[in-house]
Protein backbone atom coordinates (compact mmCIF):
# COMPACT_ATOMS: atom_id res chain seq x y z
CA UNK A 1 0.00 0.00 0.00
CA UNK A 2 1.69 3.17 -1.19
CA UNK A 3 1.85 6.16 1.08
CA UNK A 4 3.63 8.56 -1.23
CA UNK A 5 2.04 11.40 -3.10
CA UNK A 6 3.02 13.69 -5.95
CA UNK A 7 4.89 16.62 -4.46
CA UNK A 8 3.42 20.04 -5.27
CA UNK A 9 5.71 22.92 -6.06
CA UNK A 10 6.82 24.95 -3.06
CA UNK A 11 6.23 28.71 -3.55
CA UNK A 12 9.27 30.64 -4.68
CA UNK A 13 8.51 33.36 -2.13
CA UNK A 14 9.61 31.05 0.69
CA UNK A 15 12.47 32.56 2.73
CA UNK A 16 15.91 30.98 2.89
CA UNK A 17 15.99 30.20 6.59
CA UNK A 18 14.55 30.56 10.05
CA UNK A 19 14.87 33.48 12.44
CA UNK A 20 14.87 33.98 16.17
CA UNK A 21 11.89 36.34 16.21
CA UNK A 22 9.33 33.66 15.28
CA UNK A 23 9.17 34.49 11.59
CA UNK A 24 10.89 31.22 10.69
CA UNK A 25 8.22 29.10 12.38
CA UNK A 26 5.50 31.25 10.83
CA UNK A 27 7.01 30.66 7.39
CA UNK A 28 7.08 26.89 8.03
CA UNK A 29 3.40 26.97 9.02
CA UNK A 30 2.47 29.01 5.95
CA UNK A 31 4.29 26.66 3.59
CA UNK A 32 2.80 23.60 5.30
CA UNK A 33 -0.69 25.03 4.92
CA UNK A 34 -0.07 25.88 1.27
CA UNK A 35 1.12 22.35 0.55
CA UNK A 36 -2.03 20.94 2.13
CA UNK A 37 -4.24 23.34 0.19
CA UNK A 38 -2.64 22.27 -3.09
CA UNK A 39 -3.23 18.59 -2.28
CA UNK A 40 -6.76 18.92 -0.86
CA UNK A 41 -10.19 18.87 -2.48
CA UNK A 42 -11.53 22.48 -2.79
CA UNK A 43 -14.38 21.68 -0.41
CA UNK A 44 -11.79 21.01 2.31
CA UNK A 45 -10.08 24.40 2.03
CA UNK A 46 -12.30 26.08 4.69
CA UNK A 47 -11.49 23.25 7.10
CA UNK A 48 -7.77 23.63 6.43
CA UNK A 49 -7.81 27.38 6.98
CA UNK A 50 -9.65 26.90 10.28
CA UNK A 51 -7.14 24.29 11.41
CA UNK A 52 -4.13 26.33 10.31
CA UNK A 53 -0.97 24.24 10.69
CA UNK A 54 -2.17 22.11 13.63
CA UNK A 55 -1.63 18.82 11.83
CA UNK A 56 -2.66 16.48 14.65
CA UNK A 57 -5.82 18.52 15.27
CA UNK A 58 -6.58 18.41 11.55
CA UNK A 59 -6.23 14.62 11.41
CA UNK A 60 -8.45 14.19 14.46
CA UNK A 61 -11.09 16.41 12.86
CA UNK A 62 -10.98 14.33 9.67
CA UNK A 63 -11.34 11.14 11.73
CA UNK A 64 -14.32 12.64 13.55
CA UNK A 65 -15.97 13.54 10.22
CA UNK A 66 -15.56 9.98 8.96
CA UNK A 67 -16.70 8.48 12.27
CA UNK A 68 -19.85 10.60 12.34
CA UNK A 69 -20.66 9.82 8.72
CA UNK A 70 -20.07 6.08 9.25
CA UNK A 71 -22.55 6.18 12.14
CA UNK A 72 -25.29 7.42 9.75
CA UNK A 73 -27.57 4.69 8.35
CA UNK A 74 -26.39 5.08 4.75
CA UNK A 75 -24.53 7.37 2.38
CA UNK A 76 -25.58 8.76 -0.97
CA UNK A 77 -23.95 11.15 -3.41
CA UNK A 78 -24.46 14.78 -2.45
CA UNK A 79 -24.15 18.04 -4.34
CA UNK A 80 -20.93 19.96 -5.07
CA UNK A 81 -18.83 16.83 -4.86
CA UNK A 82 -19.97 16.05 -1.32
CA UNK A 83 -21.46 12.91 0.16
CA UNK A 84 -24.46 12.97 2.50
CA UNK A 85 -26.16 10.42 4.74
CA UNK A 86 -29.87 9.66 4.94
CA UNK A 87 -31.73 8.75 8.09
CA UNK A 88 -34.14 5.83 8.13
CA UNK A 89 -37.11 8.18 7.69
CA UNK A 90 -35.59 9.71 4.55
CA UNK A 91 -34.57 12.97 6.17
CA UNK A 92 -31.09 14.37 5.43
CA UNK A 93 -28.36 12.93 7.62
CA UNK A 94 -24.73 13.92 8.16
CA UNK A 95 -22.74 15.17 5.19
CA UNK A 96 -19.13 14.91 4.11
CA UNK A 97 -17.58 17.85 2.23
CA UNK A 98 -16.18 15.42 -0.40
CA UNK A 99 -15.59 11.73 -1.00
CA UNK A 100 -14.26 9.78 1.96
CA UNK A 101 -11.14 8.88 -0.04
CA UNK A 102 -10.30 12.58 -0.31
CA UNK A 103 -10.51 12.96 3.46
CA UNK A 104 -8.23 9.96 4.00
CA UNK A 105 -5.71 11.22 1.42
CA UNK A 106 -5.57 14.61 3.15
CA UNK A 107 -5.16 12.94 6.55
CA UNK A 108 -2.27 10.82 5.31
CA UNK A 109 -0.69 13.88 3.72
CA UNK A 110 -0.91 15.75 7.02
CA UNK A 111 0.62 12.79 8.86
CA UNK A 112 3.56 12.71 6.44
CA UNK A 113 4.22 16.40 7.04
CA UNK A 114 3.97 15.94 10.81
CA UNK A 115 6.33 12.95 10.75
CA UNK A 116 8.85 14.97 8.77
CA UNK A 117 8.65 17.73 11.39
CA UNK A 118 9.22 15.15 14.16
CA UNK A 119 12.27 13.75 12.37
CA UNK A 120 13.69 17.26 12.12
CA UNK A 121 13.00 17.90 15.82
CA UNK A 122 14.83 14.69 16.71
CA UNK A 123 18.00 15.63 14.84
CA UNK A 124 18.31 19.42 15.17
CA UNK A 125 18.24 20.55 18.82
CA UNK A 126 17.85 24.34 18.47
CA UNK A 127 14.75 26.13 17.25
CA UNK A 128 16.60 28.19 14.66
CA UNK A 129 18.31 25.14 13.15
CA UNK A 130 15.03 23.23 13.02
CA UNK A 131 13.19 26.03 11.28
CA UNK A 132 15.96 26.63 8.76
CA UNK A 133 16.32 22.90 8.02
CA UNK A 134 12.56 22.45 7.66
CA UNK A 135 12.40 25.23 5.10
CA UNK A 136 15.44 23.87 3.29
CA UNK A 137 13.85 20.48 2.87
CA UNK A 138 10.49 21.84 1.77
CA UNK A 139 12.15 24.09 -0.78
CA UNK A 140 13.92 21.05 -2.23
CA UNK A 141 10.56 19.24 -2.58
CA UNK A 142 11.18 16.94 0.40
CA UNK A 143 7.99 16.98 2.45
CA UNK A 144 7.67 13.46 3.88
CA UNK A 145 9.90 10.87 5.60
CA UNK A 146 9.72 8.74 2.43
CA UNK A 147 10.94 11.63 0.28
CA UNK A 148 13.72 12.38 2.75
CA UNK A 149 14.85 8.76 2.74
CA UNK A 150 14.92 8.71 -1.07
CA UNK A 151 17.05 11.85 -1.01
CA UNK A 152 19.47 10.29 1.48
CA UNK A 153 20.01 7.00 -0.34
CA UNK A 154 20.56 6.38 -4.07
CA UNK A 155 17.89 4.07 -5.58
CA UNK A 156 20.47 1.37 -6.26
CA UNK A 157 21.72 1.14 -2.68
CA UNK A 158 20.35 0.06 0.67
CA UNK A 159 19.50 2.51 3.42
CA UNK A 160 22.58 4.51 4.28
CA UNK A 161 24.50 2.66 1.57
CA UNK A 162 26.59 5.65 0.59
CA UNK A 163 27.73 6.11 4.20
CA UNK A 164 28.41 2.42 4.73
CA UNK A 165 30.63 2.42 1.66
CA UNK A 166 32.73 5.28 3.10
CA UNK A 167 31.64 7.89 0.57
CA UNK A 168 32.01 11.57 1.42
CA UNK A 169 28.99 13.66 2.52
CA UNK A 170 29.18 15.58 -0.77
CA UNK A 171 28.08 12.42 -2.58
CA UNK A 172 24.82 12.19 -0.64
CA UNK A 173 21.91 13.02 -3.03
CA UNK A 174 20.28 15.25 -0.41
CA UNK A 175 23.44 17.27 0.01
CA UNK A 176 23.59 17.80 -3.74
CA UNK A 177 20.06 19.20 -3.64
CA UNK A 178 20.91 21.45 -0.69
CA UNK A 179 24.07 22.69 -2.35
CA UNK A 180 22.21 23.50 -5.57
CA UNK A 181 19.66 25.47 -3.51
CA UNK A 182 22.44 27.47 -1.84
CA UNK A 183 22.27 25.80 1.59
CA UNK A 184 24.95 24.22 3.77
CA UNK A 185 25.32 20.46 3.36
CA UNK A 186 24.70 17.91 6.14
CA UNK A 187 27.54 16.32 8.08
CA UNK A 188 28.24 12.60 7.97
CA UNK A 189 26.97 11.97 11.52
CA UNK A 190 23.73 13.86 10.82
CA UNK A 191 23.09 11.77 7.70
CA UNK A 192 23.77 8.51 9.56
CA UNK A 193 21.32 9.45 12.33
CA UNK A 194 18.69 10.44 9.77
CA UNK A 195 19.02 7.12 7.96
CA UNK A 196 18.60 5.18 11.20
CA UNK A 197 15.60 7.25 12.28
CA UNK A 198 13.86 7.00 8.91
CA UNK A 199 14.44 3.27 8.59
CA UNK A 200 12.81 2.76 11.97
CA UNK A 201 9.83 5.04 11.26
CA UNK A 202 9.03 3.76 7.79
CA UNK A 203 9.73 0.06 8.15
CA UNK A 204 8.73 -0.71 11.72
CA UNK A 205 6.05 1.90 12.56
CA UNK A 206 6.46 1.39 16.28
CA UNK A 207 7.63 3.53 19.18
CA UNK A 208 10.05 2.29 21.83
CA UNK A 209 10.65 4.35 24.95
CA UNK A 210 13.36 3.54 27.50
CA UNK A 211 12.54 5.13 30.85
CA UNK A 212 15.22 3.54 33.03
CA UNK A 213 17.44 0.53 33.62
CA UNK A 214 15.03 -1.75 35.51
CA UNK A 215 14.35 -5.07 33.67
CA UNK A 216 10.67 -4.41 32.93
CA UNK A 217 8.98 -4.15 29.54
CA UNK A 218 5.39 -2.94 28.93
CA UNK A 219 3.72 -3.53 25.55
CA UNK A 220 0.46 -2.27 24.01
CA UNK A 221 -0.02 -4.19 20.74
CA UNK A 222 -3.65 -3.25 20.06
CA UNK A 223 -3.59 0.54 20.05
CA UNK A 224 -4.72 0.51 16.40
CA UNK A 225 -7.11 -1.42 14.15
CA UNK A 226 -5.48 -4.62 12.89
CA UNK A 227 -6.37 -7.26 10.35
CA UNK A 228 -6.16 -10.76 11.79
CA UNK A 229 -5.79 -13.90 9.68
CA UNK A 230 -9.08 -15.77 9.34
CA UNK A 231 -10.93 -13.42 11.68
CA UNK A 232 -12.69 -10.07 11.53
CA UNK A 233 -10.68 -6.91 12.12
CA UNK A 234 -9.44 -6.47 15.68
CA UNK A 235 -10.76 -3.20 17.11
CA UNK A 236 -8.46 -0.53 18.51
CA UNK A 237 -8.20 -0.65 22.30
CA UNK A 238 -8.30 2.96 23.41
CA UNK A 239 -5.89 4.48 25.95
CA UNK A 240 -3.60 1.42 26.04
CA UNK A 241 -0.60 3.32 24.63
CA UNK A 242 -0.74 6.01 27.30
CA UNK A 243 -1.23 3.45 30.07
CA UNK A 244 1.73 1.36 28.85
CA UNK A 245 3.98 4.41 28.73
CA UNK A 246 2.84 5.57 32.17
CA UNK A 247 3.58 2.13 33.60
CA UNK A 248 7.02 2.05 31.99
CA UNK A 249 7.75 5.51 33.39
CA UNK A 250 6.58 4.54 36.87
CA UNK A 251 8.41 1.20 36.83
CA UNK A 252 11.60 2.63 35.35
CA UNK A 253 11.51 0.20 32.42
CA UNK A 254 10.71 0.27 28.71
CA UNK A 255 7.60 0.28 26.52
CA UNK A 256 6.66 -0.71 22.98
CA UNK A 257 3.58 0.53 21.13
CA UNK A 258 2.53 1.39 17.61
CA UNK A 259 3.55 4.93 16.68
CA UNK A 260 1.02 7.73 16.92
CA UNK A 261 0.99 8.40 13.13
CA UNK A 262 0.26 4.71 12.55
CA UNK A 263 -2.62 4.89 15.03
CA UNK A 264 -4.13 7.79 13.12
CA UNK A 265 -3.64 6.04 9.77
CA UNK A 266 -5.44 2.96 11.00
CA UNK A 267 -8.37 5.07 12.24
CA UNK A 268 -8.62 6.89 8.91
CA UNK A 269 -8.62 3.63 6.96
CA UNK A 270 -11.01 1.88 9.35
CA UNK A 271 -13.62 4.63 9.12
CA UNK A 272 -13.09 4.76 5.35
CA UNK A 273 -14.24 1.14 5.28
CA UNK A 274 -17.15 1.94 7.59
CA UNK A 275 -18.23 4.87 5.42
CA UNK A 276 -18.24 2.75 2.27
CA UNK A 277 -20.19 -0.17 3.72
CA UNK A 278 -23.95 -0.26 4.12
CA UNK A 279 -25.77 -1.47 7.21
CA UNK A 280 -26.14 -4.22 8.14
CA UNK A 281 -22.45 -4.71 7.37
CA UNK A 282 -21.80 -7.69 5.12
CA UNK A 283 -18.15 -6.98 4.29
CA UNK A 284 -14.95 -6.73 6.32
CA UNK A 285 -14.79 -3.10 7.47
CA UNK A 286 -11.00 -3.38 7.72
CA UNK A 287 -10.54 -4.07 4.02
CA UNK A 288 -8.52 -0.84 3.58
CA UNK A 289 -6.18 -1.45 6.54
CA UNK A 290 -2.52 -2.07 5.79
CA UNK A 291 -1.95 -5.88 5.76
CA UNK A 292 1.71 -5.20 6.54
CA UNK A 293 0.72 -4.31 10.10
CA UNK A 294 0.66 -7.81 11.55
CA UNK A 295 -1.12 -8.34 14.87
CA UNK A 296 1.76 -8.77 17.37
CA UNK A 297 -0.56 -10.76 19.62
CA UNK A 298 -1.50 -13.30 16.93
CA UNK A 299 1.74 -14.34 15.22
CA UNK A 300 2.45 -17.74 13.72
CA UNK A 301 5.67 -19.55 14.72
CA UNK A 302 6.93 -19.19 11.14
CA UNK A 303 6.74 -15.39 11.11
CA UNK A 304 7.48 -14.47 14.70
CA UNK A 305 11.26 -14.19 14.50
CA UNK A 306 11.07 -11.67 11.66
CA UNK A 307 8.32 -9.56 13.22
CA UNK A 308 9.50 -6.05 14.30
CA UNK A 309 7.67 -6.27 17.62
CA UNK A 310 9.29 -9.58 18.53
CA UNK A 311 12.73 -8.44 17.41
CA UNK A 312 12.52 -5.28 19.49
CA UNK A 313 11.34 -7.29 22.50
CA UNK A 314 14.31 -9.62 22.07
CA UNK A 315 16.71 -6.68 21.68
CA UNK A 316 15.47 -5.03 24.87
CA UNK A 317 15.65 -8.33 26.80
CA UNK A 318 19.19 -8.82 25.52
CA UNK A 319 20.11 -5.39 26.85
CA UNK A 320 18.63 -6.31 30.24
CA UNK A 321 20.73 -9.49 30.39
CA UNK A 322 23.85 -7.68 29.24
CA UNK A 323 23.50 -4.91 31.81
CA UNK A 324 22.18 -6.90 34.81
CA UNK A 325 23.34 -10.47 34.26
CA UNK A 326 21.69 -13.56 32.71
CA UNK A 327 20.07 -14.78 35.94
CA UNK A 328 18.22 -11.57 36.78
CA UNK A 329 14.39 -11.87 36.82
CA UNK A 330 12.69 -9.89 34.03
CA UNK A 331 9.04 -8.76 33.96
CA UNK A 332 6.85 -8.25 30.89
CA UNK A 333 3.41 -6.62 31.16
CA UNK A 334 1.10 -6.71 28.12
CA UNK A 335 -1.64 -4.06 28.28
CA UNK A 336 -5.00 -4.70 26.59
CA UNK A 337 -8.54 -3.35 26.70
CA UNK A 338 -11.77 -5.27 27.23
CA UNK A 339 -15.44 -4.39 27.60
CA UNK A 340 -16.95 -3.00 30.75
CA UNK A 341 -18.89 -5.42 32.96
CA UNK A 342 -21.10 -7.31 32.38
CA UNK A 343 -19.57 -7.73 28.88
CA UNK A 344 -16.47 -8.93 30.75
CA UNK A 345 -16.95 -10.48 34.25
CA UNK A 346 -14.42 -8.13 35.93
CA UNK A 347 -12.82 -4.72 35.46
CA UNK A 348 -9.36 -6.31 35.36
CA UNK A 349 -8.40 -9.76 34.07
CA UNK A 350 -4.86 -11.06 34.60
CA UNK A 351 -3.76 -13.72 32.11
CA UNK A 352 -0.92 -16.03 33.20
CA UNK A 353 -1.52 -19.04 30.94
CA UNK A 354 1.76 -18.50 29.07
CA UNK A 355 3.74 -18.58 32.32
CA UNK A 356 1.90 -21.69 33.49
CA UNK A 357 2.60 -23.55 30.25
CA UNK A 358 6.28 -22.66 30.47
CA UNK A 359 6.36 -23.94 34.06
CA UNK A 360 4.63 -27.19 33.05
CA UNK A 361 7.18 -27.86 30.32
CA UNK A 362 10.00 -27.24 32.80
CA UNK A 363 12.21 -25.43 30.30
CA UNK A 364 12.83 -22.35 32.49
CA UNK A 365 13.13 -23.93 35.91
CA UNK A 366 9.99 -22.31 37.34
CA UNK A 367 7.11 -24.26 38.88
CA UNK A 368 3.34 -24.02 38.64
CA UNK A 369 3.27 -23.18 42.35
CA UNK A 370 5.47 -20.13 41.69
CA UNK A 371 3.17 -19.01 38.89
CA UNK A 372 0.17 -19.38 41.16
CA UNK A 373 1.96 -17.36 43.85
CA UNK A 374 2.63 -14.58 41.33
CA UNK A 375 -1.03 -14.59 40.33
CA UNK A 376 -2.17 -14.47 43.96
CA UNK A 377 0.15 -11.54 44.69
CA UNK A 378 -1.13 -9.64 41.65
CA UNK A 379 -4.73 -10.35 42.59
CA UNK A 380 -4.22 -9.12 46.15
CA UNK A 381 -2.33 -5.93 45.27
CA UNK A 382 -4.53 -4.95 42.33
CA UNK A 383 -7.78 -5.76 44.14
CA UNK A 384 -6.77 -3.35 46.90
CA UNK A 385 -6.21 -0.68 44.28
CA UNK A 386 -9.49 -1.21 42.43
CA UNK A 387 -11.50 -1.31 45.65
CA UNK A 388 -10.37 2.24 46.33
CA UNK A 389 -11.76 3.40 42.97
CA UNK A 390 -15.36 4.17 42.13
CA UNK A 391 -15.57 2.10 38.94
CA UNK A 392 -18.88 1.93 37.09
CA UNK A 393 -20.68 -0.26 36.29
CA UNK A 394 -20.36 -2.08 39.59
CA UNK A 395 -19.50 -5.79 39.56
CA UNK A 396 -19.01 -8.45 42.21
CA UNK A 397 -15.52 -9.43 41.00
CA UNK A 398 -13.07 -6.60 40.40
CA UNK A 399 -10.00 -8.71 39.53
CA UNK A 400 -9.74 -12.20 38.01
CA UNK A 401 -6.64 -14.32 37.48
CA UNK A 402 -6.73 -16.83 34.61
CA UNK A 403 -4.03 -19.50 34.30
CA UNK A 404 -5.50 -22.54 32.55
CA UNK A 405 -3.30 -25.40 31.40
CA UNK A 406 -2.76 -25.31 27.63
CA UNK A 407 -2.08 -29.04 27.68
CA UNK A 408 -5.75 -29.70 28.53
CA UNK A 409 -6.89 -28.77 25.04
CA UNK A 410 -8.68 -25.96 23.28
CA UNK A 411 -11.90 -26.18 25.32
CA UNK A 412 -10.11 -25.51 28.60
CA UNK A 413 -8.32 -22.34 27.44
CA UNK A 414 -10.36 -19.38 28.63
CA UNK A 415 -10.64 -16.15 26.69
CA UNK A 416 -8.29 -13.36 27.89
CA UNK A 417 -5.97 -15.84 29.64
CA UNK A 418 -2.87 -14.54 27.84
CA UNK A 419 -2.22 -17.53 25.56
CA UNK A 420 -3.65 -19.15 22.46
CA UNK A 421 -4.49 -22.88 22.49
CA UNK A 422 -1.65 -25.03 21.22
CA UNK A 423 -3.86 -26.21 18.34
CA UNK A 424 -4.16 -22.60 17.13
CA UNK A 425 -0.41 -22.40 16.38
CA UNK A 426 -0.38 -18.72 17.28
CA UNK A 427 1.60 -16.81 19.89
CA UNK A 428 0.52 -13.94 22.12
CA UNK A 429 2.96 -11.31 23.39
CA UNK A 430 3.20 -13.12 26.73
CA UNK A 431 3.86 -16.46 25.02
CA UNK A 432 6.61 -14.86 22.97
CA UNK A 433 8.08 -13.21 26.07
CA UNK A 434 8.42 -16.32 28.24
CA UNK A 435 8.89 -19.03 25.60
CA UNK A 436 11.13 -17.38 23.02
CA UNK A 437 12.70 -14.30 24.62
CA UNK A 438 13.34 -15.54 28.15
CA UNK A 439 11.33 -13.24 30.44
CA UNK A 440 10.89 -14.94 33.80
CA UNK A 441 7.51 -13.29 34.44
CA UNK A 442 4.88 -12.16 31.95
CA UNK A 443 1.26 -11.18 32.49
CA UNK A 444 -1.52 -9.98 30.19
CA UNK A 445 -3.65 -7.23 31.73
CA UNK A 446 -7.15 -6.83 30.28
CA UNK A 447 -8.51 -3.48 31.48
CA UNK A 448 -12.15 -2.42 31.21
CA UNK A 449 -12.86 0.86 29.46
CA UNK A 450 -13.91 2.46 32.73
CA UNK A 451 -10.58 1.45 34.32
CA UNK A 452 -8.60 2.66 31.32
CA UNK A 453 -10.27 6.07 31.45
CA UNK A 454 -9.57 6.37 35.16
CA UNK A 455 -5.89 5.51 34.70
CA UNK A 456 -5.52 8.09 31.95
CA UNK A 457 -7.28 10.89 33.80
CA UNK A 458 -5.65 10.42 37.20
CA UNK A 459 -1.88 10.33 37.33
CA UNK A 460 -1.98 9.21 40.95
CA UNK A 461 -4.04 6.12 40.07
CA UNK A 462 -1.64 5.14 37.31
CA UNK A 463 1.23 5.66 39.76
CA UNK A 464 -0.42 3.30 42.27
CA UNK A 465 -1.04 0.69 39.55
CA UNK A 466 2.66 0.62 38.75
CA UNK A 467 3.57 0.28 42.41
CA UNK A 468 1.05 -2.53 42.90
CA UNK A 469 2.47 -4.53 39.97
CA UNK A 470 6.01 -3.92 41.20
CA UNK A 471 5.14 -4.99 44.76
CA UNK A 472 3.51 -8.21 43.56
CA UNK A 473 6.53 -9.03 41.41
CA UNK A 474 9.05 -8.38 44.19
CA UNK A 475 7.00 -10.44 46.65
CA UNK A 476 7.22 -13.39 44.25
CA UNK A 477 10.89 -13.10 43.29
CA UNK A 478 12.36 -11.77 46.53
CA UNK A 479 14.71 -9.78 44.33
CA UNK A 480 16.28 -6.45 45.20
CA UNK A 481 15.93 -3.95 42.36
CA UNK A 482 16.58 -0.22 42.03
CA UNK A 483 13.87 1.74 43.85
CA UNK A 484 11.00 3.25 41.92
CA UNK A 485 11.10 6.90 40.96
CA UNK A 486 8.91 9.45 42.67
CA UNK A 487 5.62 10.37 41.04
CA UNK A 488 6.33 12.62 38.04
CA UNK A 489 5.36 16.25 38.58
CA UNK A 490 3.96 16.36 35.05
CA UNK A 491 0.87 14.39 34.12
CA UNK A 492 2.31 13.35 30.79
CA UNK A 493 5.70 12.97 29.20
CA UNK A 494 6.26 15.41 26.41
CA UNK A 495 9.11 15.72 23.95
CA UNK A 496 12.33 14.39 25.39
CA UNK A 497 15.88 13.83 24.32
CA UNK A 498 17.66 10.51 24.68
CA UNK A 499 19.42 9.55 27.85
CA UNK A 500 18.35 6.35 29.55
CA UNK A 501 17.53 6.82 33.18
CA UNK A 502 18.31 10.54 33.22
CA UNK A 503 15.93 13.34 34.02
CA UNK A 504 15.17 16.64 32.39
CA UNK A 505 14.12 19.92 33.87
CA UNK A 506 10.56 20.57 34.92
CA UNK A 507 10.01 16.99 36.14
CA UNK A 508 10.11 15.53 32.64
CA UNK A 509 12.17 12.41 32.10
CA UNK A 510 14.73 11.95 29.41
CA UNK A 511 14.54 8.70 27.51
CA UNK A 512 16.42 6.86 24.81
CA UNK A 513 14.73 4.70 22.23
CA UNK A 514 15.90 1.70 20.29
CA UNK A 515 16.02 3.02 16.75
CA UNK A 516 16.59 -0.18 14.80
CA UNK A 517 16.96 -3.88 15.43
CA UNK A 518 20.57 -4.60 16.18
CA UNK A 519 21.34 -0.91 15.74
CA UNK A 520 24.00 0.98 17.71
CA UNK A 521 23.27 1.50 21.38
CA UNK A 522 23.97 5.19 20.94
CA UNK A 523 21.26 5.69 18.35
CA UNK A 524 18.83 8.33 19.58
CA UNK A 525 15.54 9.82 18.56
CA UNK A 526 12.88 11.99 20.11
CA UNK A 527 9.95 10.21 21.66
CA UNK A 528 6.51 11.53 22.51
CA UNK A 529 3.83 9.90 24.61
CA UNK A 530 0.39 9.84 23.04
CA UNK A 531 -2.38 11.96 24.55
CA UNK A 532 -5.56 10.22 25.71
CA UNK A 533 -7.81 9.39 22.79
CA UNK A 534 -11.27 10.88 22.94
CA UNK A 535 -13.95 8.29 23.70
CA UNK A 536 -15.29 6.56 20.62
CA UNK A 537 -18.98 6.02 20.06
CA UNK A 538 -18.24 2.45 19.08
Amino acid sequence: QSRTHALPCVPERMPQGGSADGKGQRHVEEVTLELLLQAAHPNLHPLLRRSGSGLSALVRELIDLLRAFAAAPSGVAGGSGGVSGRADDGSPGRQLPCDAEELVALGERALELEELAEVIRSQWPTKEDRQATHLKLLRCGIDSPQALLRALSPPSSSLGGWAAAGASPEQCPLNKLLEEAGFKILRRDTIAKLCTELEFRIRQRIEIVLEGDRPLLVTAPHNLYLRRDGHSTHAMEEYTTLIAQKLARQLGGSSIAWSRPEQYRSELLWFLGCSKATKPYSVDLGMHLDPGNRDPNYLSPEEVTMNPWFRQMATIAGRFRSDLGPSRPMLHVDVHGCRDPPGTPSHLTIGLAAMRHEAETGSRGSTVMQVEAFGAALECELSNLLRSMDLRPKCATLVRVLLPSLASGRDSVERLCGAWPLEERRLTQTQQAVTLVGFTHSCQLELSKALRRALCRDEGTAHRLGRAINQAWLQTTGTSLPSLTCMPSSASAGDATSSAGGSAGGGRRRFASVSAVGGPRGSERWSRSCPPRRPSKR
